[in-house]
Formats: C-alpha cells, sequence, structure tokens
C-alpha cells in the first residue's frame, strides 16, 4: 500500500467520498477505526498524515476495497466542478450545458494544449494563478494561454511554446475564463 501524507489532498477527497457514499458519518466509524470523528475529520481534510495501518481499517468500515480507492483517486479532481462530471460511466452524460468549448488550433501551448485539442470553459469564471485560460480578446481574436496575474492594468499570460510571458493590457481583454477540462 501507497503511503500517504497531508499533501496529498486528492487521497483525502477520494476516501471523504468513499465515506459519503455509504452514507456514514464519521462518529459511526470511531469505532471500527479506532480513533475519534476529529482525527479523520484532519485525515479527510488533508491536514494530517493518514497512517497506513488506518486506511485499511477505513475502508472495511465504508464498505469499500482498496480497487474503490483507486477508482475514486482516478477520478477525483483538484477542482471540484470538474469533478462533478469527471466521473460519470459516459463522458457526455451528466456534462454541465453551462460549459462552452474551443479547438486550439495553433502550438502555442503544446505539449500542455496540443493543436485540433477541445478545452472546455466557463464564462465568467475567472482563472487562478497559473491554471489555463481562454482569452477572448476585442479585435475578436481567442487565445489559450497558462494566467498569471493581473497588475497595473496589463494582464500576464504564460506561453508555452516557446515559453514566454506576455503582457496585454486590460483594456483589450473581452472576456477571461477558466479552463475546466481539455481533451480530444
Amino acid at each position: 500500500m501507497r503511503r500517504h501524507t497531508a499533501k496529498d489532498p486528492a487521497f483525502a477527497a477520494a476516501m471523504k467520498l468513499l465515506r459519503q457514499r455509504a452514507g456514514k458519518s464519521l462518529a459511526e466509524l470511531q469505532a471500527d477505526v479506532g480513533v475519534s470523528a476529529q482525527a479523520m475529520s484532519r485525515w479527510e481534510n488533508a491536514a494530517a498524515a493518514w497512517p497506513e495501518e488506518r486506511v485499511a481499517l477505513y475502508l472495511r468500515a465504508v464498505g469499500a476495497s482498496e480497487a474503490d480507492l483507486d477508482r475514486e483517486l482516478y477520478s477525483v479532481s483538484e477542482d471540484p466542478f470538474a469533478a462533478r462530471f469527471q466521473r460519470t460511466t459516459s463522458w457526455w452524460q451528466g456534462f454541465p450545458t453551462e460549459l462552452e468549448n474551443h479547438i486550439v488550433s495553433d502550438e502555442s501551448m503544446a505539449p500542455w494544449c496540443e493543436p485540433g485539442e477541445k478545452v472546455f470553459f466557463q464564462r465568467g469564471r475567472p482563472p487562478k494563478r497559473l491554471e489555463g485560460c481562454f482569452i477572448e480578446m476585442r479585435d475578436g481574436t481567442r487565445q489559450v494561454r497558462l494566467y498569471e496575474r493581473e497588475r497595473d492594468g496589463f494582464l500576464y499570460f504564460r506561453r508555452v511554446n516557446p515559453e514566454s510571458t506576455e503582457q496585454v493590457l486590460h483594456s483589450q481583454v473581452l472576456g477571461l475564463h477558466r479552463i475546466v477540462l481539455r481533451g480530444d
């Protein structure tokens, strides 16, 4: 079994999802796992490391296997918005209707995003630092970049190929939206 640390929020989120799906509270698991609900809460929130000897007890208490855990780890996203449809059996079922897509046409972001790949974004959802973003310029051009920061009336974006930072006047940007999924 792998060692899991507080620096592994995906593992913590997967364990919490397994418990929630089993319909059990932390208080109900105390006796089976052998620790307090508060300790398990710290584990589930990635504030403390999961002791290896408690992982199997926790899984047994929620009626899950290591295979179930692996499936959850595969499907858990750092972005809860994206996670709600990444776990569907068919990718189009439950796909949020508010997402729009754009097909990348140049190599400026390869290998992060290749030409012909689709990126899915939600209008009005701003990107966080170093997240992918879809930029609509006032002149009608559209770009995919990594968002860096906003400062003194300028927006800064990272281009991957060739690696560089681009500075754009805020007034030239019509829309800036976080990319929540990418792929072909």
